[in-house]
């Protein structure tokens, strides 16, 4: 088992390797990338595989005792990292394929580091906006080096801006949610990992998801905890698990607008 502290520095020297890699390899070829279907359905682009191929040899030159996993390696290594009892990366080369093979500007890579069953350090980068997120467990949120401090956030459901995912809730949810709406106004911009940062930004209040994977949340569970918002799947329970089933999402950017949104669709 690896025992190391992760501090300030590490993460400055994380965010340059996702700096680097990046415009190596998703702006580089941003708009003439080739994608080709996996077996669920989803598409992978030669974008992803070479940003996932950079950050594995960079992050292994630097770390060389943390683990890999990553959502384009296969089942059994993303197992063997989960069960092996060292510190591991938790990595999306590029949240928002589909966004980004379209040429749709909405697109993040989200690196998490995972250490005693805990996130101890996320990251989200949009590299088209130059904007890193970034957390390390219980010392904050950071944009671009920056402590960050989420502005000011409306008092009520009706006055909040949700990220919210229709294609995965359930119907009798979704049709609710579309025709007696508890917020303000709704988004869904198709990168899991950014709405996560976003929220923990301050620059919307609210999320909820069906179904997300554990490299779509796991950095995004920390950045939004260290920014004081709250998260749990619709059951209650904490999001972050170790584990490569797929885990629902119930967020919000405070604890009082929290309550407000998970008493509201606990009643509907």
């Amino acid at each position: 088992m690896t025992h190391y502290h992760y501090d300030y520095n590490d993460l400055l020297t994380i965010q340059s390797i996702i700096e680097r890699s990046a415009q190596s390899s998703l702006i580089s070829i941003y708009q003439q990338s080739t994608a080709s279907y996996k077996s669920d359905g989803s598409i992978v682009t030669d974008a992803d595989l070479a940003m996932q191929d950079l950050l594995t040899q960079e992050l292994a030159a630097t770390f060389p005792t943390v683990r890999m996993l990553s959502e384009e390696i296969d089942r059994d290594a993303q197992l063997q990292a989960i069960s092996s009892q060292q510190d591991y990366w938790c990595i999306d080369p590029l949240d928002g394929t589909t966004n980004y093979h379209a040429s749709l500007p909405i697109f993040s890579v989200s690196l998490a580091l995972i250490s005693e069953g805990q996130v101890v350090l996320g990251v989200v980068y949009d590299p088209l906006r130059g904007e890193f997120f970034s957390a390390i467990r219980n010392q904050g949120i950071w944009l671009n080096n920056f402590k960050m401090k989420p502005p000011q956030q409306p008092r009520e459901l009706s006055q909040s801006v949700a990220f919210i995912d229709f294609k995965r809730l359930p119907d009798l949810l979704r049709k609710t949610l579309v025709c007696q709406p508890a917020y303000k106004s709704q988004r869904n911009i198709g990168s899991c990992a950014l709405e996560w940062a976003w929220l923990a930004a301050g620059r919307v209040q609210l999320i909820i998801h069906g179904s997300e994977k554990l490299w779509d949340y796991a950095a995004g569970c920390l950045l939004l905890a260290e920014a004081g918002g709250v998260s749990e799947t619709h059951k209650g329970e904490a999001v972050f698990i170790e584990s490569l089933e797929t885990r629902s999402v119930v967020a919000a950017s405070n604890p009082a607008l929290f309550r407000l949104w998970s008493d509201w669709l606990k009643s509907h």
